[in-house]
C-alpha cells in the first residue's frame, strides 16, 4: 500500500468500518457500522442517525495498533473533539476479531482522513501514535515478564533436560509473547506527521 503524501483533495467516500463512541474498551460487539468523509468534514452512524463534525473541531488523532495473539493485528483511530467528544474507528470484526479486508479498508480510511485534512487546520490537531509512556512502560515490564516465563524459561528446560515438551512450550509461548512484543514495538509513544503516516501504525 502506498502511504505517500498526496493531493488532499479527494471526493466524499464512505468505509464499512466500526465506529465507537468514547475511547476504546472491553465491549461484546460491536453494532454501528459506516464513517464518511466529506468536504466539510468526517462522519459517522451512530444507531442509525449520521452526524459529522468540521475539521476545525478536531483537537487530536491518536493510532494504535493491538496484535490478538492467534487471530491478527486491529487498528485504532480515536478522534477527539475540542468539545471533549470522542469517536474511535475501529478495523477489527463485528466481535472484535482481526479481519483481514476491514484492515485494508482502514488503511484506505487512514490514508484519505490523513489527505483531506485542510493545511489551515492541521497545525491545530495534535497527531500521536500509541499508548500513554506509563502504560508502555508497564505494558514493557508484562513482555519481559511473559517473555522469561513462556519462552526463555521452557528453552532453558528443554535445553537442561533436553525434554521435547518443553521445546514445544517454548514455541507455543513464542506464538504468546510475539503478538505482545509487536503490540509494544507498535505503540510506543510518539507523534507523527499527517503528511506521512508511518506504515506501522496500519494493521
Amino acid at each position: 500500500m502506498d502511504h505517500s503524501p498526496l493531493k488532499p483533495e479527494v471526493p466524499a467516500a464512505e468505509y464499512k468500518l466500526y465506529v465507537r463512541k468514547g475511547v476504546p474498551r472491553l465491549y461484546l460487539r460491536n453494532t454501528n457500522d459506516g464513517v464518511y468523509l466529506s468536504p466539510k468534514g468526517v462522519g459517522w452512524f451512530l444507531d442509525g442517525p449520521s452526524y459529522t463534525r468540521d475539521w476545525s473541531e478536531i483537537a487530536s488523532v491518536n493510532l494504535i495498533v493491538g496484535h490478538v495473539p492467534k487471530n491478527g493485528p486491529i487498528g485504532t483511530c480515536t478522534i477527539s473533539f475540542r468539545d471533549g467528544s470522542v469517536i474511535t474507528v475501529l478495523s477489527a470484526s463485528k466481535w472484535g476479531h482481526s479481519d483481514d479486508e476491514r484492515n485494508v479498508e482502514y488503511g484506505r480510511f487512514l490514508t484519505d482522513f490523513h489527505r483531506v485534512i485542510p493545511d489551515k487546520e492541521r497545525s491545530t490537531i495534535t497527531f500521536s501514535a500509541g499508548i500513554g509512556r506509563r502504560q508502555h512502560a508497564a505494558m514493557t515490564v508484562i513482555l519481559v515478564i511473559a517473555g522469561l516465563l513462556f519462552f526463555a524459561l521452557p528453552v532453558g528446560l528443554a535445553i537442561h533436560f533436553r525434554s521435547l515438551e518443553a521445546l514445544l512450550l517454548a514455541f507455543a509461548g513464542f506464538a504468546f509473547v510475539y503478538p505482545l512484543y509487536k503490540s509494544t514495538e507498535a505503540n510506543f509513544p510518539d507523534g507523527y506527521s499527517p503528511d506521512q503516516v508511518p506504515p506501522q501504525l496500519f494493521p
